[in-house]
């Protein structure tokens, strides 16, 4: 009931503040900052007390993060349709290959940060390494998820920096982004869809721009409500990830190896939603899957996750990792932007810019915040960014964003050490961006762009 209301009065104070709409925050990061303001960390060590929430409220909003960032990666292949292989690949594959191109940068240059200042000048523990990935590409959900894992390796302060650090690359993935849609608007040298420079509507809003399309078929009696349904589908999910988690430990661990122990449960989700949904086809069930119970359920979930990640991180961790968080962020900003400017047209073939800076958006903060730059672009819609954008999630996200490699990267580093990781990372980026180059290059006819 409290987790309610606390919904209720962030979406209240951003329609109150127009700054906050025109920054495109959720009204869940606003009420998980109002938690922290109204709970033991701010009001409540002024007072002595534990804020206006119960301790034992807080104790439960502290592990929800951990719960509920499986019901959301378990939804996020149910309900899809898959096109042929061949031509998922042709639509995604640009996106996907920049968005890896992006993450193995933040990973390889989030290593030499690491490697060469933080660690030896302010004592940042090595897995702070796989940070910049995890809390931009990935944001909250992911460093959330990754938090007993971090706390096993010895390093739970890094959960609260990640927190800070997804919090700070949302705002700059909309501003730094807007800002580099004006720049493409304003210059002769890039041909964008929208020929003037875009305002933004008050009734503009991020909570308004469908990243899938609800489903148009009539209503049928299925003996099931839509809602019920999707959240079988998901529960059906995380069993099968459990069960595929189990086997891959036991499998693993009779060859020798402890990898895999304290991996996380979110990222082998994905795979469980897929296997759920294969069935579903398979069957002839697919056309009663519901797209939006299901995102209903995951939206939730992912605002309940925000909520109490935001709310019971310590500002006091925050505060004395400062240096640590603006280095991030800078080096995390400059390589979004140099790859969006400089490589963004050498992968993409035609519309370059609409489509880079949805990747560009997806860097530096979510999904939906690279449908609201590609949209600022290109209002109407006139290119396939937003259908190819789409797509790449199939490709990019049960990897990299808070996927597999996302997952192994701090048993990696902890296994292996952070200069082993952070050499294969940049030997990956490089492998990587040449296959992007040499596969994106020329327009859909052949001719150059």
């Amino acid at each position: 009931m409290i987790l309610g209301v606390i919904f209720a009065v962030g979406w209240t104070v951003r329609g109150r503040i127009r700054l906050l709409r025109s920054l495109f925050i959720p009204s869940s990061i606003i009420a998980g900052f109002l938690v922290l303001l109204l709970g033991p960390q701010v009001l409540g060590r002024l007072t002595g007390t534990s804020g206006v929430f119960p301790s034992d409220v807080i104790d439960v909003w502290r592990v929800m993060p951990g719960l509920m960032i499986n019901v959301v990666f378990g939804a996020i292949m149910i309900g899809k349709t898959l096109p042929a292989p061949r031509n998922l690949w042709r639509a995604a594959s640009p996106h996907a290959l920049l968005g890896i191109v992006l993450s193995l940068g933040q990973f390889a240059l989030g290593g030499m940060l690491v490697l060469f200042v933080l660690t030896p000048v302010f004592g940042l523990a090595p897995e702070a390494g796989a940070l910049l990935e995890m809390s931009f590409a990935g944001g909250h959900g992911t460093i959330a998820g990754m938090g007993q894992l971090l706390a096993d390796v010895g390093a739970p302060e890094l959960v609260d920096v990640g927190l800070g650090l997804a919090t700070i690359s949302m705002i700059t993935g909309v501003v730094v982004g807007s800002a580099l849609v004006r720049w493409a608007v304003r210059s002769p040298k890039v041909e964008v869809m929208r020929n003037a420079v875009p305002t933004a509507a008050e009734d503009y809003d991020i909570d308004r721009i469908r990243i899938a399309p609800a489903d148009q078929r009539p209503v049928k009696d299925e003996g099931i409500h839509a809602t019920t349904l999707a959240f079988a589908l998901i529960a059906m999910a995380i069993l099968v990830a459990v069960a595929l988690l189990w086997s891959a430990r036991a499998v693993v661990s009779a060859l020798g190896s402890d990898i895999l122990d304290t991996f996380p449960l979110f990222p082998v989700a994905v795979i469980g939603g897929f296997v759920v949904q294969w069935v579903m086809t398979k069957a002839g069930h697919a056309d009663k899957i519901d797209k939006e119970a299901v995102q209903g359920i995951a939206a939730v979930a992912l605002d309940a996750l925000l909520v109490c990640a935001i709310g019971t991180m310590s500002l006091a961790t925050i505060g004395s990792n400062v240096p640590a968080i603006v280095a991030f962020t800078v080096i995390g900003v400059l390589w979004s932007v140099v790859i969006t400017v400089w490589l963004g047209r050498r992968f993409h073939r035609t519309h370059w810019f609409e489509h880079t800076i949805a990747d560009f958006g997806q860097s530096q903060g979510n999904v939906a915040t690279g449908f609201v730059l590609a949209d600022m672009v290109d209002p109407q819609r006139r290119t396939n960014t937003a259908n190819d954008y789409g797509y790449k999630q199939l490709l990019y996200e049960p990897f990299f964003g808070g996927g597999l490699l996302t997952a192994l990267s701090v048993p990696l580093i902890a296994q292996f050490g952070l200069p082993a990781f952070t050499i294969a990372s940049a030997v990956l980026l490089v492998v990587f961006g040449v296959w992007g180059i040499r596969s994106g290059i020329g327009d859909a006819d052949g001719s150059a762009n």
